[in-house]
């Protein structure tokens, strides 16, 4: 992260079976009464992003330290394509835990995630800014 303007909070939360490394994605998990967060997907939806993994644990872990997400952060991100500044603005999905799926499209879906508002580095890293997309009621 490079900038959280509201001082958002970090948070242990609960997880189970899973490997995290410093970065990944993590969104709510909804369906276990054990398990508080789950790897972010493709498949995630600005409802349930809820933060970025601060350690890194083995999949033997039961906690994890997160990073609370809220829009107003901004985050550097791993891209699955080399940046480009004409993507300002675009919403993208996430192709997995670590990693924002910048095909050059803006996606107008609830599982757009991530809107890029800049890059790093020269125009052929893999690296861009922006920040997460978070709804509060289902879409």
């Amino acid at each position: 992260m490079i900038a959280n303007p509201n001082d958002t909070p970090t948070e242990t939360v609960r997880v189970a079976s899973q490997a995290y490394v410093i970065g990944d994605a993590v969104m709510l998990d909804r369906t276990s009464d054990a398990t508080d967060v789950v790897p972010a997907t493709s498949s995630s939806t600005t409802i349930n992003i809820y933060g970025v993994a601060l350690e890194t644990v083995a999949s033997s872990a039961t906690s994890l330290l997160i990073q609370v997400v809220d829009d107003i952060q901004q985050w550097v991100v791993e891209s699955a394509n080399n940046s480009n500044v004409n993507h300002r603005f675009q919403r993208m999905l996430l192709t997995d835990a670590n990693t924002v799926n910048n095909t050059g499209t803006d996606n107008t879906t609830k599982e757009a995630v991530f809107m890029q508002t800049g890059v790093q580095g020269a125009a052929a890293s893999a690296k861009i800014i922006g920040k997460f997309l978070k709804a509060q009621v289902a879409a």
